[in-house]
């Protein structure tokens, strides 16, 4: 039990990981791209005042947008690295951070710029950069002295040394005017999800290969972990139709995590489970079930809470006999 426990709790995880990363695939969408003149905005600061980018532009060669929120921690991290890139380049540039979160107020990024030892103006977004479609936080859009958009970062930079040297980029005597591409910060997420599949596949292996040993029932199938979970008791998935299936949403989700068309990933998920309907309603029959808990088991995470209202005991499994009948 205490495996099976493991199981559903890893694969949970590891479909609401998959689930937020297609999320984001598909959420690309900031509203300002490089290149573009960059509109004008005034948004409120934390000393009372407002800051417009016209008005900026007059004195700066470039100017820093940056939007965060209170409670994200990427921000606090980049927040030391960007207050002494601003210290020694403040002279030319600007940075103008404001919370994107609605639940912020003006008090509580004050206290948040005193507590973080800020110097650069900070304040709210408010209604003013409700052109931009933040992806998440903290989003970055560095403005040059022309008013264009030279860049923007969809995430927290890695250091100091990637900050400054996009700064030093926009502040340089080269500087011709060429933007940058748009960059989204490298995520850890998927590490997490490559070694979620690892381990995963290690128990199912571990697991499967013991079961079938006290079985007496080894196969070659049975080397194959991201395969069915709950493979091992039933006699009848053992064909290329039941391996192509189930091998759907691995495959789906190395799909997403390479950015390829989404809806690769959507067909080879809903492929998967209309090919695995017909095998989890013949399992469900083996332990006594009706369809419908079937149909259910056929999706990924209600094929491992289905293993555990079955009881997955080989003592409770009645193989089906040859036209498919529980004996």
């Amino acid at each position: 039990m205490k495996k099976l426990i493991s199981i559903l709790l890893l694969v949970v995880l590891l479909t609401t990981a998959l689930s937020s990363t297609a999320h984001a695939a598909t959420d690309t969408s900031i509203g300002v791209e490089p290149g573009q003149t960059m509109p004008d905005f005034t948004v409120s600061l934390t000393d009372g005042t407002t800051a417009t980018l016209s008005e900026l532009l007059k004195e700066k060669d470039l100017v820093v947008l940056n939007i965060f929120a209170s409670w994200c921690k990427p921000c606090a991290r980049e927040f030391p690295d960007m207050e002494e890139v601003y210290q020694a380049n403040r002279d030319r540039m600007e940075i103008v951070s404001v919370s994107g979160d609605p639940d912020d107020t003006m008090e509580k990024i004050a206290e948040y710029k005193a507590s973080h030892n800020l110097s650069f103006p900070m304040g709210l977004a408010g209604d003013a950069l409700n052109f931009i479609t933040t992806p998440g936080f903290p989003t970055t859009i560095l403005i040059d002295r022309n008013g264009m958009v030279g860049l923007v970062k969809a995430g927290a930079f890695v250091d100091k040394a990637e900050f400054e040297g996009k700064v030093n980029h926009f502040l340089s005597a080269d500087y011709n005017g060429e933007p940058l591409k748009t960059e989204r910060a490298s995520s850890s997420l998927k590490y997490y999800i490559y070694a979620g599949i690892l381990l995963l596949g290690l128990l199912l292996l571990i697991g499967r290969w013991g079961i079938l040993r006290k079985a007496g029932k080894k196969g070659w199938h049975s080397l194959i972990p991201l395969l069915n979970a709950y493979q091992e008791y039933s006699t009848v998935w053992n064909g290329w139709i039941g391996v192509i299936a189930a091998l759907c949403f691995p495959i789906g989700a190395l799909c997403n995590l390479a950015k390829l068309p989404s809806i690769l990933y959507f067909a080879l998920v809903a492929a998967g489970i209309l090919i695995s309907i017909p095998e989890s309603i013949r399992l469900a029959k083996a332990f006594g079930k009706g369809k419908v808990l079937g149909v259910l088991m056929a999706f990924p995470v209600f094929k491992q809470i289905g293993r555990l209202l079955l009881g997955v005991s080989k003592a409770r499994f009645q193989a089906p006999d040859a036209n498919g009948s529980a004996g």
